[in-house]
């Protein structure tokens, strides 16, 4: 397993932890340690996650975070799945695609949102622009895949301007 940066005694996770972390963005602020432990203790099953000593030492490399608490620091920092695999943590990977399918699971329930409550046009337009990539001729399925993987992308894109939106109506 790859653990250590390129040029640094740091695991890799903590490098793609901070780096999250840190990132300012047209989007967001960098988030302090301050703000990623009141977001640690929303995300965590008992309210309270675990202490800025703990964060501190997984950051900086003093402390390999169990898978755990890898996926808590991921759903805080907005790490993917899929960085956590190019990091060498697999089983983290994992286990973050799980929590996050059962945190998406349960919000859709709780928020009374099905199917019914998107527009008929919205699922129309998903629906058609899908089965435009699906018979693309000559793509492959690796092509549609990426081609599938982009119009998501943007749909996130569309859902983080959506939540920079919300954010700076709270602040007025």
């Amino acid at each position: 397993m790859a653990t250590r940066g390129s040029g640094s005694s740091l695991p890799l996770e903590a490098v793609l932890i901070r780096t999250l972390r840190e990132r300012p963005s047209a989007l967001a602020r960098k988030m302090s340690l301050a703000t990623a432990l009141e977001r640690l203790a929303e995300v965590s099953d008992d309210g309270i996650g675990f202490s800025d000593g703990t964060w501190r030492n997984i950051e900086h490399g003093r402390k390999i975070a169990d898978d755990w608490e890898l996926v808590l620091m991921a759903l805080v920092v907005g790490a993917t799945p899929a960085q956590l695999k190019e990091v060498g943590r697999q089983s983290a990977a994992e286990l973050l695609s799980r929590e996050i399918n059962k945190r998406a699971e349960v919000e859709l329930t709780t928020a009374d949102l099905d199917l019914d409550d998107i527009p008929d046009e919205t699922k129309q337009k998903l629906l058609r622009q899908l089965a435009e990539i699906s018979r693309l001729p000559g793509a492959t399925e690796q092509d549609r895949a990426e081609m599938r993987a982009v119009l998501f992308g943007q749909l996130n894109t569309l859902l983080d301007l959506h939540a920079a939106q919300l954010r700076l109506m709270r602040a007025k």
